[in-house]
């Protein structure tokens, strides 16, 4: 998707239709490598260093506003120039990181979180953590960052009125950052009526919808979509979305959210069954954030959000988010593996149980086998 999306630009940019394909295949194999160690990794082993992670993401989002060393780009600076034309987005970094210092922090502080003693740190940390991101500006990036945590804070065991008081706080920030005076006050109202500007504000949302609109039921057949060719802004990352159903059709857009929810029920089902706390909320995070992003991105191709900037999972280009999908996904097998290694491990012991006593193994009864299977995953965290 990936090259049929950039290989006219990159051709008329580059002269090399290849040119952005080969740096996303080289990014896909450095981060399918990433999977692979991450999948191997015990997750324990990230409470240790969880906090530095943290701290040396916060850095280089620091040093993405130093003008000589950040790199900008439609009209936001978000990369850090590594060494000739390789950048890296530490906002990307910046998720994983918080991902993994929330589901240690929380798993570790749980009493307090039952006091609301924790909320003002929560506040701290992730305020803090996002408030770096909105200044590139990447106000896309920080609602995601802010979303996935709210999340963590409601599954680790905080009560539903300080999880209201800690959403709508944050929700008063996005409001008052949306509203204020600049191109995302402008986005807004575009939003609201793209009409109002067709040629402007509103330009990237009505040719997002001339793409749903061209590639009605079956597409227009894979590569020959009309709206990358200098209509749609960013066909390849942030529009990738709108080009797949212009070639791929109602067919192929639904086919890509049936695959993303298959991802976030597998996920949620890996937090149930993961062996403790901790990875249970590593794998609430890890998929509120894939699954979160990819429904803002689709939700901005069809009109339903204001346009924010963010790109699709495993789909658009982009190195650094590639990289970092792959390896979350890769620590999210790791509680999937050691989760059914428990489960494995706890049926055996319970069958050989059964056959000491020479007595069949009894289940619990139905009625509580029901209730565990209908109880919340915040249900099950709390007690754990």
């Amino acid at each position: 998707m990936v090259y049929s999306a950039s290989g006219a630009r990159a051709f008329d940019a580059l002269d090399n239709p290849q040119y952005f394909l080969l740096q996303q295949s080289a990014w896909g194999l450095i981060g399918l490598a990433g999977m692979a160690i991450a999948a191997r990794v015990d997750y324990h082993r990230y409470r240790r260093i969880a906090a530095p992670l943290l701290g040396v993401a916060v850095v280089l989002l620091l040093l993405v506003l130093v003008p000589a060393l950040g790199v900008s780009g439609g009209g936001a600076t978000r990369w850090l120039r590594v060494f000739g034309p390789i950048a890296l987005q530490p906002a990307e970094f910046a998720k994983l990181a918080l991902v993994l210092y929330l589901a240690a922090w929380l798993a570790s502080k749980r009493p307090e979180l039952q006091g609301g003693k924790l909320m003002l740190p929560f506040l701290l940390i992730v305020g803090g953590t996002a408030g770096l991101v909105v200044i590139e500006p990447d106000l896309g990036t920080a609602i995601v960052l802010v979303g996935f945590a709210l999340l963590l804070y409601f599954a680790a065991g905080a009560r539903l009125i300080e999880f209201g008081a800690v959403g709508a706080l944050m929700a008063v920030g996005a409001l008052a950052l949306a509203l204020a005076p600049g191109y995302r006050s402008g986005r807004l109202l575009a939003f609201l009526d793209p009409w109002t500007d067709p040629n402007g504000k509103g330009f990237h949302t009505l040719q997002a919808l001339y793409s749903l609109a061209l590639g009605g039921i079956f597409g227009e057949g894979l590569g020959a979509g009309r709206e990358k060719f200098g209509y749609l802004p960013a066909p390849y990352t942030d529009s990738i979305y709108a080009v797949l159903a212009d070639e791929l059709g109602l067919i192929g857009a639904l086919a890509v959210v049936f695959l993303f929810g298959a991802i976030v029920l597998q996920g949620l089902r890996i937090a149930r069954r993961a062996p403790d706390s901790h990875g249970a909320l590593l794998a609430v995070g890890i998929t509120a954030s894939l699954g979160l992003q990819a429904w803002i991105n689709m939700a901005v191709v069809a009109a339903l959000v204001p346009v924010t900037g963010i790109t699709l999972p495993f789909i658009s280009y982009g190195g650094s988010s590639l990289l970092v999908s792959l390896t979350s996904v890769g620590i999210l097998l790791n509680v999937g593996r050691q989760g059914s290694l428990e489960k494995r491990i706890g049926g055996n012991q319970s069958h050989a149980r059964g056959r000491g006593d020479r007595r069949s193994y009894e289940p619990a009864p139905r009625g509580e086998r029901r209730a565990r299977r209908a109880g919340s995953l915040s249900f099950r965290l709390r007690r754990r």
